[in-house]
């Protein structure tokens, strides 16, 4: 098979094709000859079809899971990462790559409250949300004669309020029958009060305290862009010659497959 062919069974682009079998050619798993001008990787047949078998499964599987996600946006407005992983049936890694990949292609908006992160169809979306969430917890606050709230307070409250509890256990994991709540749920509840009320009053190891008072005006960061960490780093002149004309992506995925080799063993 020749890496045009592969580009094109699997869907991929010439480059990652042409990395992929570069991967299976070291590994001994491919040999590769030459027929004219052209590349030719050959190997066990059976070995062969189970490689790109798999390959073309996972990506199948990824474009399916980016479409759900895409229509669960799309119907329900904003989702967590926490709603999106039960509602796809994955885990919380493979979840945020699906919605990351919708903000980068900008047809998702990014919002974190508290440890939880929002997936939202668009910013406005996002901002009617995060809108209704103060509402919500400045309306239960007046409701119960607070003039101090803190983040357990407003939890108990929502847990005997039928529609305060419906948009709380949409995003973060809350049951009624919860006796202590997890540090997500706190710190989502906490999140809140801080756009709600501002800074908060006295603040302890334990317990965050709050002044309930008229709600400040809405500032929320929405993110509409993935961002991107850049790593900088030195090397010796004489690697850096060596790596002149080398696929760098190629070496550093050698080298975390032979770390991962290595926690294996």
């Amino acid at each position: 098979m020749t890496v045009r062919e592969v580009a094109e069974t699997l869907g991929i682009q010439y480059k990652s094709a042409r990395n992929l079998l570069k991967r299976l050619e070291k590994r001994s798993l491919l040999a590769k000859k030459a027929v004219g001008r052209i590349a030719v990787y050959c190997g066990e047949t059976a070995l062969v079809e189970s490689l790109l078998t798999k390959k073309r499964n996972r990506k199948v599987k990824g474009w399916e899971r980016l479409t759900a996600a895409r229509a669960l946006l799309q119907r329900e407005g904003c989702v967590s990462t926490y709603a999106l992983r039960k509602a796809l049936g994955v885990n919380s890694e493979e979840a945020r790559y699906a919605a990351a990949q919708l903000v980068a292609e900008g047809e998702a908006v990014a919002v974190v409250i508290g440890r939880t992160a929002f997936w939202c169809r668009s910013r406005a979306a996002a901002e009617a949300l995060v809108e209704r969430l103060r509402e919500t917890v400045h309306r239960l606050a007046l409701s119960g004669g607070m003039k101090y709230a803190t983040p357990n307070k407003i939890l108990r409250i929502v847990q005997k309020d039928r529609e305060a509890y419906a948009l709380f256990s949409k995003f973060i994991p809350l049951s009624r029958m919860d006796e202590h709540f997890s540090p997500v749920a706190l710190a989502f509840a906490d999140g809140v009060l801080r756009l709600l009320y501002g800074e908060p009053m006295h603040r302890m190891r334990r317990k965050t305290v709050y002044v309930v008072s008229q709600p400040r005006l809405l500032e929320i960061d929405i993110r509409d862009r993935v961002d991107k960490d850049v790593v900088s780093v030195n090397i010796p002149n004489d690697l850096a010659t060596a790596l002149s004309g080398v696929d760098v992506d190629e070496v550093v995925i050698q080298a975390i497959e032979q770390l991962l080799q290595r926690y294996r063993l």
